[in-house]
């Protein structure tokens, strides 16, 4: 994750100081830092629901402070992305291609499809959600789970030997996986004649779909690229040095006024 350093000399906001004012100044820098941080952090989970056009409200709660410290004479506080996440993927990672311009992170989700060979070699690039067949925003994270056991790309962490009580994961036919050009894949005639009698004797486009009485409802779009976002798409370091710079010069001159 890319980082910058802003440093601040009361003395260019302020000129010239006065005793008292030598007095004040390590406490009123130290309130006007931590407003600013404070502030800053509000800031950037506010743009980052204005820039991006999906977001969840773990990603939005990911702009991070620290409070100010005292190092030898100067005073230090730092506004960061959440670098862990006790289940999926830390939103420092994901969020760093939007900011760098680099190709879109590759999750757990799009790891565990590489290492079954869904995606990779032969096979497609990337899966990507198919949000206009559920006309949500995002897709539910417990979506991603099911959707691997059921296409059976969980089964080697599965318990085995006499304590796998389980004969069956309850999404385990549920959900299929139909690889990109299915019709010509050598020895892949049983597979696209199961997804034919599951979707009404027609084979759909590349992608993971849910198995409906109806027919087939996709869920995940197999693409054959990686997707890129343009840099820019959120500037962090930017939002956040322009942001933090103005408050705490403001803040500064207030709590030296009190």
């Amino acid at each position: 994750m890319a980082t910058a350093q802003i440093t601040f000399d009361p003395k260019e906001i302020l000129g010239k100081i006065d005793e008292l004012e030598k007095t004040l100044l390590p406490r009123a820098a130290n309130n006007a830092l931590h407003k600013a941080v404070f502030e800053t952090s509000k800031e950037l989970s506010k743009r980052a629901g204005q820039d991006f056009a999906h977001t969840v409200p773990f990603t939005l709660k990911s702009f991070l402070y620290r409070k100010p410290k005292s190092i030898g004479e100067q005073i230090e506080a730092s506004v960061f992305i959440r670098d862990d996440a006790p289940k999926g993927n830390a939103p420092a990672d994901y969020l760093s291609p939007p900011m760098t311009g680099s190709l879109a992170y590759r999750t757990r989700f799009q790891r565990r499809l590489e290492r079954k060979g869904i995606l990779g070699g032969e096979m497609d690039k990337y899966m990507m959600p198919a949000l206009q067949s559920t006309n949500r925003s995002h897709l539910k994270k417990g979506e991603y789970t099911r959707a691997l056991w059921g296409i059976r790309a969980m089964e080697d962490i599965r318990v085995q030997g006499s304590m796998n009580t389980k004969r069956g994961y309850k999404t385990s036919g549920k959900y299929i996986w139909v690889p990109p050009n299915l019709s010509g894949l050598v020895g892949a005639e049983s597979h696209a004649s199961l997804v034919r009698s599951l979707n009404k004797g027609k084979l759909p486009k590349a992608g993971i779909y849910k198995v409906l009485k109806s027919g087939l409802r996709q869920k995940f779009i197999s693409l054959d690229y990686i997707p890129k976002t343009p840099k820019g798409k959120f500037d962090f370091l930017a939002i956040a040095e322009d942001t933090v710079g103005d408050i705490f010069e403001t803040e500064l001159i207030k709590n030296l006024k009190r």
